[in-house]
């Protein structure tokens, strides 16, 4: 490849770039530079970096206002698109991922939501020269995609990763995602399961296979997420208490649940006899149990509903909002309900409190009696 002497104006005064071609003449890339007059009254050219590499011509307008802003006040000038190291965002990003898979199960999805959506458009690029505009873009492209939640998500990731270079010091500054809004999110799952739709659930999945009904028992019995039920094993429950240690893969936390009722008990009393203290209560793997019961609940619960009507399908992650909505019926302190969800803030937990029982009115009418 070629860059050609020739400066190009761009709309930006002072910003100017020079084409790079291949060997059969066919434009490649951009290489920007700027021009600035200096202290002593002297033309300064500046070369900002390719296109390729992130560098954009809003990047470089904010870079030449920095400089002239910066000799008007005679401070000293930045090294401009500094080269702190050679580490792409790609490379930020796998030492995170790296890191990450040490702690959560989550890594792994997390790895493949950067590789699908992400890597393409600034995996390449040095993490100093991603700007908030490249990400803006990102964002709208998104948006034409994706739910605002799997939206967010993804300009989050983006940003963590900044963070943890920024803690490994591996990049010195702050991220760009810092502005950007996030986009408005209004898909909290506001179905549960009644009493009859959970017999109904237990009577079907019993039927279907054994496997299939400890999971939605399991499940209705703690609230644990489905990577927390599929990966327990023996040495997680305890007979004796009635209780079950629970792994939180998202919080990379450890909680106490409880054995809901006899039939439960009775039956992980039989199982776990024949089993080794590291081996799953749950025969079947995660994979197995999602493809098997994501149709039995469209079938029982999903029928009228539209695939995208997020607020009211009945999907397996509704097994926990069931457990935390009938804690709440039942009048359950909602601090205890944050303990039990293994929530990392009360606010979480707030979304269940209308659901309890009004016991204002018979409070109030026992005053001064």
């Amino acid at each position: 490849m070629k860059t050609l002497l020739k400066r190009i104006p761009t709309n930006t005064a002072g910003v100017f770039y020079k084409e790079i071609i291949s060997k059969n003449n066919k434009v490649v890339d951009k290489v920007f530079l700027i021009r600035y007059t200096d202290a002593n009254n002297k033309q300064r050219l500046k070369t900002i970096g390719k296109r390729s590499d992130g560098i954009t011509e809003a990047y470089c307008k904010a870079k030449l206002s920095e400089i002239t802003t910066r000799i008007k006040l005679g401070e000293d000038l930045p090294h401009i698109a500094k080269r702190k190291s050679k580490l792409t965002f790609d490379d930020l990003a796998n030492k995170y991922f790296e890191d990450k898979s040490h702690t959560t199960k989550e890594a792994k999805k997390e790895q493949a939501r950067y590789i699908n959506h992400i890597q393409k458009d600034i995996g390449h690029c040095l993490p100093e020269n991603i700007t908030s505009d490249m990400l803006l873009k990102m964002q709208t492209a998104f948006r034409k995609k994706f739910s605002p939640r799997t939206t967010n998500h993804l300009i989050f990731l983006i940003g963590t990763i900044f963070k943890y270079a920024n803690k490994k010091e591996l990049y010195k500054g702050t991220s760009p995602t810092v502005a950007l809004d996030g986009l408005k999110v209004d898909n909290k799952r506001e179905n549960y399961l009644e009493l009859s739709e959970i017999r109904e659930l237990l009577q079907v999945t019993k039927e279907v296979s054994t496997e299939l009904w400890l999971f939605v028992k399991l499940s209705l019995s703690t609230g644990g997420r489905i990577g927390t039920i599929t990966e327990l094993k023996k040495k997680d429950i305890n007979l004796n208490t009635n209780t079950i240690t629970l792994k939180d893969f998202k919080n990379t936390r450890t909680y106490k649940g409880y054995i809901s009722d006899d039939e439960l008990k009775n039956f992980l009393q039989e199982r776990m006899k024949n089993l080794k203290a590291n081996d799953y209560i749950i025969l079947k793997r995660r994979y197995w149990i999602e493809t098997q019961l994501r149709p039995i609940l469209d079938e029982l619960f999903n029928k009228e509903l539209d695939a995208d009507d997020r607020k009211n399908r009945i999907v397996i992650h509704s097994l926990r909002h069931t457990f935390a909505s009938h804690l709440a019926i039942n009048g359950t302190p909602i601090l205890a309900i944050k303990t039990l969800m293994n929530h990392s803030s009360l606010d979480m937990t707030m979304r269940y409190a209308h659901l309890a029982p009004d016991a204002g009115y018979s409070q109030v009418v026992k005053l001064y009696k």
